[in-house]
């Protein structure tokens, strides 16, 4: 927000209205028979703009009222003084309100171009608007100030260090001093397309400091910004720098220089890195000393509530799991029921009779996987996880897979063997019921079978059937002995593992402090047989 000599328009009403009131523009004209025609509409139509719209922060319905009394006092239906008025509002509403300086500068100068000793309203005076009063008091050499222009005493440091405030610091010469009012500074954040204001505070004789905050420093670039002083009225005394021409100081991480400071003063110390940068001290309250407490990762004192010997809460470290997992496998494959692809590619195929394919199929026609998800094992497994920190358990898991291939002489390995650990993202999550989500790494032994239907055309000339005619029954026997269908549907798994490492997200539900109910997913890869393997994962805890 801008900084306001007097009140603006998000004050109080009451304060307003007495801000308004320093300016004449609510108050009806005593000599109103006298006036022109249209005075008395307009002084209602200024009332109403900057007495109600603009105090509250309407301005676009504040900008529209005040126009539309500009076009209705035409070239002679107002007294110069009142369309001058009109034209103040204006560019108030446009320099304050919308933040237009340039449009704000073109209504100062036609107020100042009726009446050359028109004036900003002394309690609705801002920055912007003295900024874009003494450009057109400029443009149209009306009513300007001798000192107007003048400049400050001002040497910019010339580089500071990120997160370290920007010391500015300028002097006022001796004979404008008793008329400032205040000194505002203008500052551009580096990567910001936005001037911010800062009012300089007076320091010993003719100095105004003020340090540009750490907030406005996060990252390296240039910090640029320019300097005026004003009187009472809001008219600019003097300056350093412009918009157009600001001042400049380079933020680096090693800065060269010097640390800049103001005059007779220490330089400003550096601000704490956000507390997303900070090192972690701890993760519970047993890496702290004694009488500290682990708090958002610092070790601090225990509030005056807790007794320095008061002991933990009890929590439950120990617990049991039972749970349930169905795997499901991405996998894929072309001419996975060869001999060759059997044999190198961890495919299994079956005849519908249980006995393994070893016929001949037709290259290049049907008996491919596309790729897609298949469903695979299921599994049942007891768990045992000790909680090691306040929000960390690490533990095991053994148990047994169902739905493996062993037909046909493949093996499968029915055993589950899992390291796991597990890191809860609430504080303190074991000291409290209701939800506990958590992520998780796991890694070990299992098999992950998945099985898909897949076609085959037994080659002609190998099985001695007509290659016209794929209707046509095989006469030959294959490597086994056994004449094959021409056409069959095989039961084709691909057989994964035995390793496996996995990742994956969960909640953990408390509805009693001993009892927990889970859901997870876990994402992984098997090897040396790579397949990835989605398993969600359902399961009952009990602590101790």
């Amino acid at each position: 927000m801008p900084v306001r000599n007097g009140p603006g328009p998000c004050a109080p009403r009451a304060s307003l209205a007495i801000a308004v009131s320093l300016s004449g523009w609510l108050t009806a004209g005593a000599a109103a028979a006298q006036a022109p025609p249209r005075d008395a509409q307009a002084q209602a139509a200024l009332n109403e703009a900057m007495g109600t719209d603009y105090l509250e922060t309407r301005f676009d319905q504040a900008e529209r009222k005040l126009r539309a009394a500009i076009d209705a006092c035409g070239e002679a239906g107002c007294s110069p003084a009142v369309k001058a008025r009109l034209f103040i509002a204006l560019g108030t509403v446009l320099a304050q309100g919308r933040k237009e300086l340039g449009d704000a500068r073109d209504a100062f100068a036609d107020a100042l171009r009726i009446d050359p000793s028109a004036r900003l309203d002394p309690g609705l005076v801002t920055p912007e608007g003295s900024f874009a009063f003494e450009q057109a008091r400029a443009a149209t050499g009306a009513g300007a100030s001798a000192a107007a222009g003048a400049g400050l005493q001002m040497t910019p440091p010339p580089e500071q260090r990120v997160r370290t405030p920007v010391p500015l610091y300028v002097e006022v010469p001796a004979d404008l001093l008793p008329s400032v009012k205040q000194v505002t500074v203008w500052y551009l954040p580096p990567g910001e397309d936005e001037y911010r204001p800062l009012v300089m505070k007076k320091l010993r004789g003719q100095g105004f400091g003020i340090n540009v905050p750490c907030s406005a420093l996060e990252k390296e670039g240039t910090l640029r910004y320019h300097v005026a002083a004003v009187d009472e009225e809001g008219a600019i005394l003097a300056s350093a720098g412009a918009r157009d021409a600001p001042l400049a100081t380079e933020i680096k991480a090693r800065p060269a220089a010097a640390p800049p400071h103001w005059p007779g003063y220490a330089p400003p110390a550096t601000c704490a890195a956000p507390e997303k940068e900070r090192p972690r001290q701890c993760l519970d309250d047993r890496q702290c000393n004694g009488g500290l407490a682990c708090v958002g990762g610092s070790c601090v004192a225990r509030s005056a509530s807790e007794a320095p010997s008061e002991a933990a809460p009890d929590v439950r470290r120990n617990w049991v799991s039972l749970s349930f997992s169905p795997d499901v496998a991405l996998l894929s494959g072309r001419d996975v029921c060869t001999v060759a692809s059997q044999a190198s590619d961890n495919f299994v195929c079956l005849r519908g009779d249980g006995t393994r394919y070893d016929g001949t199929p037709t290259p290049g026609v049907a008996n491919d996987v596309n790729l897609g998800f298949a469903l695979a094992t299921l599994r049942v497994a007891i768990a045992y996880d000790r909680l090691l920190l306040d929000n960390l358990t690490v533990g095991g898991r053994v148990g047994f897979a169902a739905g493996g291939t062993s037909g046909g002489g493949a093996s499968f390995l029915p055993l589950h063997l899992e390291a796991r650990a597990q890191y809860f993202l609430a504080a303190r999550p074991f000291e409290q019921l209701g939800a506990r989500p958590f992520v998780l790494a796991a890694a070990g032994v299992a098999q992950v079978d998945a099985g898909v239907d897949v076609q085959v055309l037994e080659d002609a000339a190998a099985c001695g059937a007509n290659a016209n005619d794929i209707t046509s029954p095989c006469t030959r026997p294959g490597r086994s002995g056994r004449i094959e269908a021409r056409q069959q549907t095989l039961a084709a798994t691909r057989q994964a593992g035995q390793g496996f490492a996995s990742v994956g997200a969960g909640i953990a539900y408390a509805p009693l402090d001993a009892v927990s109910l889970n859901l997870a997913l876990r994402a992984g890869l098997t090897f040396p047989a790579v397949t990835a393997v989605l398993s969600p994962e359902v399961g009952l805890s009990l602590g101790f």
